[in-house]
């Protein structure tokens, strides 16, 4: 029996999914969203912590929009495109999230020094 030409392959047995690899960036992409999503309520009650879900959002963001743009430019080679743009959909809604419960908090925070010193001290 001769062996097979150079460059073929066998086929893979019946019953074994064929999947391509994701494109670099895309399941972390995601895992930075989801965290940075969970972790945007920490902005309200410590404005200070901001940076935890917007260090997380960004990230995401960008690594989402690099993921997408290597499986557009080779189609049918990359997958992953799901995953990425979970990551640039959990990093926006984090960065927006965030970004809104800190101009709340802070809303919240110079009304109530207000409505505090509004009273006399007991003297």
């Amino acid at each position: 029996m001769q062996p097979p030409p150079p460059g073929y392959s066998q086929p893979a047995p019946y019953g074994q999914p064929y999947g391509v690899p994701d494109a670099q960036g895309a399941m972390l992409s995601m895992i930075l969203g989801i965290i940075g999503l969970v972790l945007s309520p920490l902005a309200c009650c410590c404005g200070v912590l901001v940076v935890v879900p917007l260090g997380l959002g960004i990230p995401a963001v960008i690594l989402g929009f690099q993921a997408r743009g290597k499986i557009a430019a080779a189609p049918g080679q990359l997958g992953g495109s799901g995953k990425a743009l979970a990551g640039i959909v959990t990093g926006g809604t984090a960065i927006g999230l965030a970004i809104i419960l800190l101009i709340v908090s802070l809303a919240i925070g110079a009304s109530f020094r207000s409505i505090v010193n509004a009273f006399p001290t007991p003297t």
